[in-house]
């Protein structure tokens, strides 16, 4: 039997010098390109869960049209304040799976400052529409909104979202000057 003799070659203990440096390079290359787009893969997140949120609404919107013979939910005439609208409307589409995060787009970070500093105290991104409580006036205006975002919150140039009846999602007009 013939043996094969097997060259051995000699191991390295580590990398060069010329290789860290490449890939430290490398590194900040990709690093520099990435910060621009963090930004904006951010705002658009923020944008797609403030559609989200305004669907959740939509559907417990619909399924309380749907439990109170098609009347739209009915605010008692007379609050204090802006938190006890809010808290109503709260506690009105909570049967139906809207928590109270589903009010607040994360776009929004004003009305977000003010839930961190009382966090007991109700608040909205989003403005519903006050409808009359004949049945099935909600939808007689295709073109009139069920709820729509507060402000701008979308950045320079982007209208506010506005939730229709048929529960698709428009962007506003814009209010700034162009």
């Amino acid at each position: 039997m013939k043996h094969v003799r097997v060259r051995n070659f000699p191991r390295f203990g580590g990398w060069t010098l010329i290789e860290l440096l490449m890939v430290v390079v490398i590194l900040s290359i990709l690093a520099t390109l990435s910060f621009p787009l963090n930004a904006y893969f951010r705002k658009r997140g923020e944008q797609a869960v403030c559609i989200g949120n305004l669907r959740i609404l939509h559907n417990g919107a619909l399924g309380y049209l749907q439990d109170h013979d098609m009347i739209w939910p009915q605010k008692p005439a007379a609050f204090e304040d802006e938190h006890d609208t809010w808290k109503w409307w709260y506690e009105t589409l909570k049967k139906y799976e809207v928590r109270q995060d589903h009010w607040l787009c994360p776009a929004d970070r004003q009305t977000a400052d003010q839930k961190k500093k009382n966090p007991e105290r109700h608040a909205s991104s989003y403005i519903p529409t006050e409808f009359d409580s004949f049945p099935n006036t909600a939808f007689r205006w295709s073109s009139q909104p069920w709820f729509m975002e507060r402000g701008q919150n979308h950045g320079k140039g982007q209208g506010a979202n506005i939730l229709m009846p048929d529960g698709s999602v428009r962007q506003g007009p814009s209010m700034e000057g162009d």
